[in-house]
């Protein structure tokens, strides 16, 4: 018997509510982020943007305490990307990262460099007093260099030392956190504490994280399953055929999608109200390049994607897809939103994605004396 063939829209519509897009989440924060799927953080304000908009009870003040009570932890993960987890699961996320080599910025062979391992340990050890800025990291690295001479091979000793030793801070293992405690400054915080959990069980992780995503972005193929974590093909389609609980379907393009045994379909036909997502929003980026029009058309794929300088910028969800991009301006004691469509809103949706906007602006800014939003013409 064939699989059941999986429309668009109810891939769409199970999309939006397994990422509480269709009704939004509640409880702890740290129980959303599991529910979603790590959140891409480079851009540090997107963080509270994606949570507001999928909690109903997250505000800038609570997205910073679960940070404060590192029941969230922010740093480099899956892909060599910025990601919040939760620290629970931050040894899954660290797991993969590591297998797939995502810290290996250098690509010199830094992982056969004796001289290399030894001082990423000892660079740890550093971090594990109090937080450190990159500052600390490069004086630390010259320090170590000097008090170890020939250890470190010449062409990553030259290549760390041309690039102010970023790299060797740029680790799974630390997360960042503010040396003077504040989470609101724009630009996110920028020392890095140790975090010592690590998994017992890569190969467990990696797995976990595979049915993870299945949880958060599913039905998925297992090319869909490769690009989130970062893993080849090769390694994410045995894994999923080894499942022996999971139901398959397949989607339009006939491919194979794998899901829960216990996960549920959403109906086609379900309203989708207006929702704003944050710069780099990990829905537009949980499926392979080529399959993401369960929520963004090839055509609108490219105004929200910057090519020249990698942006994925802002946008909302208009019908359940994009439907247009957004922006912030504070001037003054005012915060303004501006919205443009990608195509004419009808009245009812302009309406109700006002409302939306003016929620999401008052929780971004609500320091701000007014709120304004516009829809651009």
């Amino acid at each position: 018997m064939s699989p059941t063939v999986l429309t668009q829209d109810t891939l769409n519509r199970t999309l939006l509510a397994r990422q509480g897009l269709l009704t939004p989440h509640a409880g702890a924060l740290a129980d959303t982020v599991e529910a979603i799927g790590a959140i891409q953080a480079q851009y540090w304000p997107a963080v509270a943007i994606s949570l507001i908009t999928r909690n109903r009870t997250a505000s800038l003040e609570s997205v910073y305490d679960a940070f404060e009570r590192r029941e969230l932890v922010v740093g480099s993960s899956i892909r060599g990307t910025v990601h919040a987890v939760s620290r629970a699961e931050h040894p899954l996320y660290a797991a993969v990262s590591e297998a797939t080599d995502a810290d290996i910025v250098a690509a010199r062979n830094e992982g056969k460099d004796p001289g290399m391992r030894a001082l990423r340990a000892a660079v740890l050890e550093f971090a594990a007093e109090k937080p450190r800025g990159a500052a600390e990291f490069a004086d630390f690295a010259a320090q170590w260099v000097e008090a170890n001479p020939g250890r470190m091979s010449e062409p990553n000793l030259e290549y760390h030392q041309s690039r102010n030793w970023r790299p060797i801070y740029r680790s799974n293992a630390l997360i960042r956190f503010p040396s003077d405690g504040r989470w609101a400054p724009a630009t996110g915080p920028k020392t890095y504490l140790y975090s010592p959990e690590r998994a017992a069980d890569p190969d467990a992780a990696i797995a976990s994280l595979v049915r993870r995503h299945l949880a958060a972005f599913g039905p998925a193929a297992a090319d869909d399953t490769a690009a989130w974590l970062g893993l080849k093909v090769t390694r994410a389609r045995p894994i999923l055929e080894g499942f022996t609980d999971l139901v398959t379907y397949t989607d339009e393009a006939g491919r194979i999608l794998y899901d829960l045994p216990d996960a549920e379909l959403a109906d086609p036909a379900a309203k989708a109200p207006p929702r704003l997502l944050p710069r780099f929003d990990s829905i537009l980026l949980a499926h392979n390049a080529k399959h993401r029009q369960r929520i963004i058309s090839r055509e609108y794929w490219e105004r929200v994607y910057n090519g020249k300088n990698l942006q994925i910028l802002p946008s909302f969800l208009i019908g359940g897809y994009v439907a247009g991009i957004w922006s912030v301006e504070a001037k003054k004691k005012t915060a303004t939103l501006t919205l443009e469509p990608f195509h004419k809103l009808a009245k009812a949706d302009a309406k109700a994605l006002t409302a939306e906007a003016e929620r999401v602006l008052r929780s971004q800014a609500p320091d701000s004396a007014s709120h304004a939003v516009v829809i651009a013409d």
